[in-house]
């Protein structure tokens, strides 16, 4: 937690637009005003100050270190709120026209403005921007709600399907939104915001009397979480970028900046669990002045693009570079505040962001396994990785043992980028990728680490079984009384059993099991009978599995663990 706000650094305007800018769109001859739209999403145990200028956490009001809380309505020994992000920004960047340019940004100067270019490729003006700086949040609950005869509330009414908010169709008319004819918002989660934004209508800045210029996407977001205790202390991030240029967009990358506060700011490590595709932060102390006990909090890499072909098995179905494989997280970069900006600090130009996303340091170096990454000797290894050993058994590079010999980094403040890439991006084409924020807390700071993991492979492996798409609400609002058994014995040597209890005599059920991947081990059974059960476990390896009970509008996932 920081205790003071941050003094922004601001940089000079410029107007002027380069005369060799290679696309469409250069510094805009009326830009739009940064958006000022504001909102809370909260799940079960976390909040999430949400804006519309391309952050997260940080913005408006919101300056304290108070704009991601969980666990929700508790505090520390000190009586800190808990907090373990100080801000969050979305980057993306890629080449156009033979350009690097860049969207993103850090506390200020941001390059996200609310409202679409559209597929017209003109901007939009600042009445239109302004009308679409808004935020529109709506819930499973409110559906249920309406269906049930109450007034739909303002957002749930208005439901910006122009903006290119997502709807289930119910009139059987594609393209519109008429609640009443049975069109519904496709909701992730139990509580959904969405907003869009456009970066070709916001001022850039000159730097060394070097003008830079627009990346030229529009983003629309949804951002969701469960009001559930299944995860009900994570939440999500679906970015669809788009691409406005008349030109491809290519060797693109996209990820999310992070300025990671647990709880006191200045004793964290940062690590990466490429596993789990996640960059993650976690307590370089036994104890945390404002968690006690700390916890872990990473940024997972859920659903990234569809890739450039590498060569790899991304997806782990043992075929490399078919159609349509999406690639996960590709990249973690970190560096220090208040250091040269061309080295390994903060960066300001399209190319130092670029770079970042890419894993290399501002200035173009790679990093090596060794020491701090930067400037190492040749005989260590290139990695676009920061941090990617296990800190748990002090291994080699981590944090706590940074040289092979146990010698632990300086602990402080953390900022890190978790990114996904290369892809591209053609002219009018959109990729959607999607982020979670997973937090854990055990019994001690490297248990937190382990329990962080274990809530990154149940988002992972909930993704690959579609567990976060949308579902229509039946017009019946009551839920199901359904229930579902833990498993006994877990963990387990031979098979354990799931039971299921409530179920109506007509809902179909099913039980599928996953491993850790993502991958489906066990085809879908059917659970029979208001009371039933299914045996799992039997025939697999020693290891640790996702189980996922779903359908009549239920769902639950939770891990299973096989013992030799």
């Amino acid at each position: 937690m920081r205790i003071v706000t941050r003094l922004l650094f601001l940089l000079p305007l410029a107007w002027a637009a380069s005369p060799e800018a290679a696309a469409q769109f250069a510094n805009p001859a009326d830009p739009c005003p940064v958006g000022t739209a504001e909102v809370r999403l909260r799940g079960a145990e976390v909040e999430a100050a949400l804006f519309t200028n391309g952050n997260l956490f940080f913005g408006n009001q919101t300056t304290n270190g108070d704009g991601y809380l969980v666990p929700l309505g508790q505090t520390g020994p000190r009586g800190f709120a808990l907090s373990p992000n100080f801000a969050a920004n979305l980057w993306v960047g890629g080449i156009v026209g033979g350009e690097v340019r860049s969207a993103g940004s850090r506390y200020t100067n941001f390059e996200m403005r609310p409202g679409l270019t559209g597929p017209n490729g003109v901007p939009p003006t600042p009445e239109a921007c302004a009308e679409a700086d808004r935020i529109w949040v709506v819930s499973r609950q409110d559906v249920v709600d309406y269906l049930a005869g109450g007034a739909p509330t303002a957002d749930l009414a208005e439901w910006p399907v122009a903006l290119g908010a997502p709807v289930l169709d119910g009139d059987g008319i594609e393209g519109n939104y008429d609640l009443a004819s049975g069109d519904q918002p496709a909701i992730r989660g139990d509580v959904m915001a969405f907003w869009a934004m456009t970066d070709t209508v916001a001022e850039r800045f000159a730097f060394s009397g070097e003008q830079e210029f627009p990346l030229g996407i529009d983003v629309t977001v949804e951002a969701f979480a469960f009001r559930q205790s299944l995860f009900g202390q994570h939440t999500f991030y679906r970015f669809t970028l788009t691409n406005r240029n008349a030109v491809p967009i290519d060797s693109a990358y996209v990820g999310l900046f992070n300025d990671y506060d647990l709880g006191d700011a200045g004793d964290d490590f940062l690590g990466t669990d490429a596993d789990t595709q996640m960059l993650f932060v976690y307590n370089s102390q036994p104890n945390d002045d404002a968690y006690g006990v700390p916890p872990a909090f990473g940024t997972v890499v859920a659903s990234g693009p569809v890739g450039l072909p590498n060569g790899r098995d991304d997806d782990g179905d043992g075929e490399a570079d078919e159609d349509g494989e999406r690639i996960g997280l590709t990249a973690t970069s970190f560096f220090y505040g208040g250091t040269s900006a061309s080295t390994t600090g903060d960066p300001v130009r399209n190319l130092q962001y670029y770079r970042y996303l890419k894993g290399l340091w501002a200035d173009g170096s790679p990093k090596r396994a060794n020491g701090s990454g930067y400037q190492q000797a040749t005989r260590f290894p290139i990695t676009p990785f920061a941090f990617p050993a296990d800190p748990v058994t002090e291994s080699y590079w981590s944090e706590v043992n940074v040289d092979g010999t146990g010698t632990r980094n300086p602990s402080g403040d953390r900022r890190g980028v978790a990114s996904t890439g290369p892809f591209r991006l053609a002219p009018g084409a959109s990729e959607s990728v999607m982020f979670a924020y997973a937090f854990g807390q055990g019994e001690d700071r490297f248990s937190s680490v382990r329990v962080l993991r274990g809530q990154a492979r149940g988002v992972l492996a909930a993704q690959a079984s579609g567990a976060f798409e949308p579902e229509r609400i039946g017009v019946i609002p009551p839920p199901l009384p359904l229930s579902v058994g833990r498993p006994r014995p877990n963990p387990f040597s031979g098979s354990t059993t799931v039971e299921v209890r409530g179920a109506a005599p007509e809902a179909r059920l099913t039980v599928a099991v996953y491993d850790v991947l993502g991958r489906l081990v066990r085809a879908p059974e059917a659970v029979e009978g208001a009371r039933g059960s299914v045996e799992v476990g039997a025939g697999l390896a020693a290891g640790v599995y996702v189980v996922r009970v779903e359908g009549a509008g239920f769902g639950e996932t939770f891990t299973i663990v096989k013992t030799r």
